[in-house]
Formats: C-alpha cells, sequence, structure tokens
C-alpha cells in the first residue's frame, strides 16, 4: 500500500470513529525523530489549520501521559485547568475541547504515537466507548506500520 492509500485509509478510520461514538473531533499524533516532538499529521473533525503547527515538546503533555506511562486515558479540560496543565495540551486549547480519551498507538515494541478523541462540550467516555477507540487505535497502528514515513519514528 502506498502512502497516500495508507493516509486515507486512516482518516477514513478517524472519521468512522468519529460517527460511532459521536464525537467532535478524532486525531492521530505521532513522535518525530530525532527530537521526539509529537505531532498532529491526521485528523477529522478539526475546525481550524491550527492543529498542523501544534508540536507537543518530549515529556510534555500527551508524551509526559499516555505515551510514557502506555495506557490510554480520561483528560478534561476542568482537571487540566486545576492541575494548572492546560498549557502542556496546546491540542486542547486550539480546537476548544473540554474532554477527550487518549489511546497509545505502537507497532513494534516502541509507543509510537497516540490516538486522541475529544468534545468540545463536557463528556465521560463510557466502557463500550473506550473499548470502540482501543478497537480503532489496534486498526489505525496495523494501518500506521504500512506508512513508510511513519516506520522511522
Amino acid at each position: 500500500m502506498d502512502e497516500l492509500s495508507s493516509r486515507s485509509a486512516i482518516l477514513g478510520s478517524l472519521d468512522i470513529l468519529r460517527k460511532e461514538i459521536g464525537c467532535d473531533f478524532s486525531a492521530v499524533g505521532l513522535k518525530e525523530m530525532p527530537s521526539l516532538v509529537l505531532r498532529w499529521p491526521m485528523a477529522s473533525g478539526h475546525s481550524n489549520d491550527r492543529i498542523e503547527g501544534i508540536a507537543e515538546k518530549p515529556g510534555r503533555g500527551l508524551s509526559a501521559t499516555v505515551l510514557k506511562i502506555g495506557r490510554a486515558m480520561p483528560l478534561s479540560m476542568t482537571e487540566l485547568v486545576c492541575s494548572r496543565q492546560l498549557q502542556e495540551y496546546p491540542l486542547f486549547l486550539a480546537e476548544n475541547l473540554r474532554a477527550a480519551y487518549a489511546v497509545p498507538l505502537g507497532w513494534g515494541a516502541a509507543q509510537s504515537g497516540v490516538l486522541l478523541v475529544g468534545d468540545r462540550k463536557k463528556r465521560i467516555y463510557r466502557t463500550e466507548e473506550r473499548r470502540l477507540i482501543a478497537a480503532a487505535a489496534d486498526r489505525i497502528a496495523a494501518q500506521l506500520s504500512d506508512l513508510p514515513s511513519a516506520r522511522t519514528v
């Protein structure tokens, strides 16, 4: 599969996931090498183009939580504001997200990216929705392994 069709397949998976769980936003964040900066090359439901310029430094935001711990976690704007960590999650600000659920993406032995779904209103993701997100993360990780530019991550 070539890069264009792999990217199209991933974007299709993001669109399907958004419809399945009824969320406003879904995106894939990938670590770039050698800097380990987390960037967001693919998204569905984004409200503006600022997502293209967002880069999370290693050890901050989702790199410090989901990727470092290696497991899924819910996020809420309220908790991030209370813990004074909102500035470490620029995607929340750029997309005006109030709630999100993030799942690590990995192929091989490394956690190389993040699948993030989010809403612009308060929301708690139910168990079944979390299962659907985890299944989508597995599909997207498999699709990413076919993406030549992602293999260097």
